[in-house]
């Protein structure tokens, strides 16, 4: 089938930004102000489930996340129905993917915003 190699690779691309992030949240889980950021998103996500997208020109990959005992966990646990999207750039997870320890090292060049309770007008 055409483009099945394509869209492994890019749910490829996705799983191991999520393996560079959960090995951020994991190395800097006691590091201020990062472990109070994580625990206020855990607690304003409240079990709900966030969809990765990942864009280039159009949409390449997708994967529900939730975020609960400091980890990222994929996966769709049925709870959240349509759950709101985060769009990703192929070149941003490529450039987390390719050097991962400046990721660790510098926690807040992740992208956390999803983390961010969500107004009812989706601001």
């Amino acid at each position: 089938m055409p483009g099945t190699s394509d869209k492994d690779a890019y749910d490829g691309l996705l799983k191991d930004y999520l393996r560079v992030c959960n090995k951020v949240l994991h190395e800097n889980r006691n590091r201020f102000p990062y472990s109070q950021i994580w625990h206020a998103g855990e607690e304003a996500l409240c079990g709900k489930s966030i969809r990765f997208a990942v864009y280039d020109d159009e949409p390449k990959a997708q994967c529900e996340v939730t975020l609960a005992e400091n980890r990222i966990k994929s996966g769709d646990d049925g709870k959240d129905r349509d759950p709101p999207t985060k769009r990703l750039s192929v070149q941003y997870l490529e450039d987390v993917v390719a050097d991962p320890q400046k990721y660790i090292e510098n926690p807040a060049l992740i992208d956390w915003d999803w983390l961010k309770p969500k107004t009812p007008n989706g601001a």
